[in-house]
């Protein structure tokens, strides 16, 4: 049989005669009645052990939440105005060969493109064959809709605990087969969190860690290890200040210590807000305050990112089951830009693109530094000009692309977006094999 580490989490009921019925108030939540966009906050209780943010030497500390998109903007920090689609990610490995400094590899061929197609495949037949499918006109927040979708969860684990088993032997498709099981379990216990919701005399919101939940365990279907992110606070000095960064979950490789593959931010959005976007524009479809702790957080995330020889960090912002991915772009010397100048970075022209990669040392003098950065515009301004092609893939250092919003509970955005993750799980589980 397949590998034994790879368990499904049976001990929930999968009943499906009639769905819960009773009436309690739940206090805190996921998602707010009236739709308005807002970061989830999880209370943190594990100890941050970065001298910087516990030095008593630092009276002033911030935090990326306070952030907004102009905050973002005055460290040279800007999205992109249209979305853009997966191939963009994947170009970043043009500059490496096709392999990063971990491992990463894009296109991956041989046994591994074989059991990406394999895993695509059977994950695609289980979910459309056995799955919960949402309609594309649905409203999540219309409580019709949940007993159905209860009934829906149900039926889904019943079946593929009873009937399905993976097609090919192997470790990592009984570990997806399993994941998919227990995603339709933790979706079961959300949706019967919403119906006791509904029911309630004083409706309120459910529990705040249950989507955060939902999404960790959607993740695992692609052999992708996430944890939240009050685990490991990210901090960076900016003018001798430290900001710190607690993103909802931390995506990593399992490597000691572990570096940062994707930071993803659970928030709260009424789906119209996206529906009415087409095409889809991040600017108009999420608010201010949501892209620049979003940004923030990618910035703080960059010095532990598997993709920082690539110059990126990869990200998720995720609503209720809709997934935009992120990817910031940045050079080191931007990013030490940020750390010594801060908001001053813009004002003094300090931003670069990708091919001014020409300081080699920082002088320790503060007016040396100035005249080294002054010179570095300088040069960066005089650079020969290439063909419009190359300039046109280029992207200034600082540029946040992204990706229109993929709802993984309807089939043509789901199939979209499987192959990227797959890709990912597939490089993590390689990497860690290799390290171990």
């Amino acid at each position: 049989m397949a590998d034994s580490s790879a368990s499904l989490d049976t001990s929930t009921s999968s009943d499906s005669a009639s769905p819960p019925h009773r009436s309690r108030k739940r206090r805190g939540g996921c998602f707010s009645k009236n739709g308005d966009i807002k970061k989830i906050k999880q209370s943190s209780r594990s100890s941050d052990t970065d001298y910087s943010w516990e030095s008593k030497e630092h009276n002033k500390k911030t935090h990326v939440s306070s952030w907004t998109k102009e905050r973002a903007e005055t460290y040279g920090l800007f999205y992109e105005n249209k979305a853009s689609d997966f191939s963009e990610f994947y170009d970043l490995f043009c500059s490496c060969n096709g392999r990063s400094r971990y491992g990463f590899i894009y296109p991956l061929e041989g046994e591994e493109k074989h059991m990406l197609d394999s895993l695509v495949e059977q994950t695609d037949r289980m979910m459309e064959g056995h799955g919960v499918e949402m309609e594309t006109g649905w409203e999540w927040g219309v409580a019709a809709d949940w007993p159905y979708v209860w009934t829906k969860c149900c039926d889904a684990v019943k079946v593929l605990i009873e009937t399905y088993r993976p097609a090919v032997n192997s470790g990592n498709h009984f570990r997806c087969y399993a994941a998919l099981v227990n995603f339709y379990m933790a979706l079961k216990d959300y949706v019967q969190e919403e119906m006791w919701r509904s029911n309630s005399c004083e409706p309120s919101d459910v529990p705040e860690g249950t989507f955060t939940e939902l999404c960790a365990k959607f993740f695992e279907i692609f052999l992708l290890r996430s944890r939240r992110g009050e685990f490991r606070k990210s901090v960076m000095m900016i003018k001798d200040i430290p900001t710190s960064s607690t993103p909802d979950l931390r995506m990593s490789l399992s490597t000691s210590p572990p570096p940062s593959l994707v930071v993803v931010d659970v928030v709260k959005i009424k789906r119209s807000a996206l529906a009415s976007c087409v095409p889809f524009n991040i600017h108009q479809a999420l608010d201010n305050q949501l892209l620049g702790q979003h940004a923030g957080e990618l910035l703080l995330e960059f010095q532990l990112s598997v993709f920082r020889d690539l110059q990126a960090v990869f990200g998720i912002i995720c609503m209720q089951t809709t997934l935009i991915f992120t990817c910031l772009k940045i050079t080191m010397k931007h990013y030490q830009y940020i750390r010594d100048f801060g908001e001053d970075v813009v004002i003094k022209g300090m931003e670069l693109d990708d091919t001014s990669d020409l300081i080699k040392s920082k002088p320790d003098d503060g007016d040396d530094k100035e005249k080294v950065y002054a010179k570095t515009c300088h040069e960066k301004k005089s650079l020969p000009s290439t063909d419009l092609n190359f300039q046109k893939d280029l992207r200034k250092s600082g540029t946040i692309f992204y990706t229109k919003p993929y709802n993984y509970l309807i089939s043509k955005d789901r199939k979209d977006i499987m192959e990227f993750l797959f890709w990912m799980g597939i490089n993590c589980k390689r990497i860690t094999v290799s390290s171990v």
